[in-house]
Parts: structure tokens; sequence; C-alpha cells
């Protein structure tokens, strides 16, 4: 899909520049049964990853795909706008429509647009949007878009075999759903399926486990052996790295939920989990070494954790959302070694 290919923004549709607040939205990523939190903080689209900002022209927007080596979304050229350009340690690239005149890395929220590494992504958001409370829209290029009712201003949206997952906020509510279900929605680059290579998961055993931790020189995470359980590895490109405990005998990489502990990279991983047990509807959870757990009361199969001075963050998921509540507060999360 490329911008010759989609809808042209209508000049008879203004774009809303007020608020811009994306809030913690929730994506089940069904390749490993992990629900995965994009955060992004009340600072105008920046998560809590470093990132680099910059003023881009079209012109350098429209070649930036060719320099990432994938897809980039945007909502095509605005007169009047200038194009804030920001590029996040962890893949995500975000371009803001900021009015003429307004600073770079102004922290008031406008209309925005991230592109996010997600391998898997269109199968997690098919199953965000059997959720209750969620709406779904059907995106031109057999895309799917989806939003909570409660928080209209953000819409996430994927594509069948892309593994990238897009954000398109606008602080007008209504506003972002209609550029996505209207074909306003644009990819720079080209949109090639599986231009991203999912990683593929392969059994371990816990030997092979404590060999992985000694070589990635940081701590991952995982519930201690299990008998009669096999172990599924997961490492992403990008240092995610996922140990699945399956039922002895089930296939690896199997599409079916069992329990999963995720260490990921995550740059001040602490204030940032800190900041997402603020946000409503969620529960905070104080944990044996001064660690914190947040679960989203919408989804509670699934928490994350964080450390003070650590920068990674860890996922535990388990189809019972009691269960997964006991693994966390009863210390069984814990380094492999």
């Amino acid at each position: 899909m490329s911008e010759e290919s989609v809808a042209k923004p209508s000049p008879s549709s203004p774009v809303q520049t007020r608020r811009f607040r994306a809030g913690a939205t929730i994506v089940l990523a069904l390749a490993v049964g992990i629900i995965v939190w994009l955060v992004l903080r009340d600072n105008g689209g920046s998560s809590s990853h470093p990132s680099t900002i910059t003023a881009a022209s079209a012109g350098q927007i429209r070649t930036l795909a060719a320099s990432v080596d994938h897809p980039v979304f945007w909502v095509g050229e605005k007169q009047g706008y200038t194009y804030e350009l920001r590029r996040e340690s962890d893949g995500t690239i975000i371009i803001r429509y900021l009015p003429h005149g307004v600073k770079l890395g102004t922290p008031k929220p406008y209309l925005s647009v991230a592109t996010y590494p997600f391998p898997g992504a269109f199968a997690a958001l098919k199953e965000v949007a059997k959720h209750k409370g969620t709406v779904s829209l059907n995106v031109p290029n057999g895309g799917i878009g989806t939003f909570p009712k409660s928080y209209p201003k953000s819409v996430h949206v994927a594509y069948p075999g892309v593994d990238y997952q897009l954000e398109v906020f606008d602080p007008s509510a209504g506003k972002a759903a209609s550029l996505v279900a209207t074909g306003q929605l644009l990819s720079v680059g080209g949109l090639k399926r599986g231009s991203a290579v999912a990683p593929k998961p392969t059994a371990i055993t816990v030997t092979g486990l404590k060999s992985v931790a000694a070589s990635v020189g940081h701590p991952i995470y995982w519930l201690g052996p299990r008998t009669r359980s096999t172990y599924e590895l997961t490492r992403s490109p990008r240092g995610k790295i996922i140990i699945r405990y399956l039922p002895r005998g089930t296939k690896v990489g199997i599409q079916k939920p069992y329990t999963a502990v995720a260490t990921y990279p995550f740059p001040r991983a602490f204030p940032a989990i800190q900041a997402l047990a603020k946000q409503p509807n969620t529960a905070e959870l104080k944990l044996p070494g001064g660690g914190l757990g947040v679960i989203n009361n919408a989804y509670p199969k699934s928490i994350h954790l964080a450390y003070p001075s650590s920068s990674y963050q860890i996922e535990v998921f388990d189809p019972s959302p009691t269960r997964v509540r006991k693994l966390v507060t009863s210390g069984q999360v814990r380094t492999i070694g």
C-alpha cells in the first residue's frame, strides 16, 4: 500500500489540534500469549524511551521508510503545519502535526501518528476487537482499527502480514477514527507484507536458559523450573525475551495462550510503571525487593512489573487472572541463574 493507492485527506476536513493524550493501551500478542502496553505520556506523544526530535519536510518523510527499511505512516501533507519527527530507541516513529509557530517538543498534544514494531500485529488487534467496550473499524486495504469506547481520541491500526502497529491520535474525540475509516492513513515507502520477520520460538532446557541469561549480560526473568513443562524461548531482534511454559507434548509456537514471562528493554522502566499505575482502571501491586506491578482491570490476565533503577520491564501472563496475580505477589517471578 503506497500513498498513491490510498485516498488523500479532504481539504474540507479540517484538523482539530487541541489536547493530546494517548494514554495506556493494551494489545494482545497471540503468538506468545502476552499483553503489551504502549504508554504514550502526556507530553505530545513521547514515551519513556530516549528519543530524538527533528523537524522534517514532506520529502524527508517520504524517504524515511527507505532508511529504516519498513513502512512509516502519516496522514499526508497538511498546509500550515510543521512535521515533527520523533524517533524512539525501541524503533517507534511518531509524526506529529504542529501548527505554524509551535515549537518542537512542546508538551501540548496535537494530531499524531505512531508506527511501532509489533510481530503479529493484525492477529493481535483482531483479538482486542472482541473485548467488551472496544469499537472496531474496517480500514481500507484490508486493515483493522480499534479503540476503547472510553477513549475515542486514539485508534490502533494493523494490516495483514505487516509486523508493525500504528496509533493515530487526535485531541478531538472521534477525529482519529474518521481519519482511519476514510482512508486518510497513508504509508510511505510502500506496505510490504512480512516486512519484519517475526521471532521464531524454540524449545530450550533449563541449562540452555541459564546459558542465554549469561550471554545477554542483563537479567532475564522466569517462574523457575516446572516439572512436566516444555520451556519455549522467543527472542526478538530488539531484545525482548519471552519464556513460555507449555504442557508436556504441546507443539512449540502454538497460538494458544499459556503462562509466559517476558523481559524487555525499557529505559526508566520503574518511573514508567509508576506513571501507569496512576492511570484510571488500573490496580497497583507492591512487590518484594521494592518492585511495582500494574494490572489493567480491563485485562487482568497480564501484569507488568519493574524494579527501581532497572532498564528492563517484566510482563507476566496467565490465562487465569487469579493465578497470574498469585504468581506475581508470591514472589515466584525471579531472575534466571
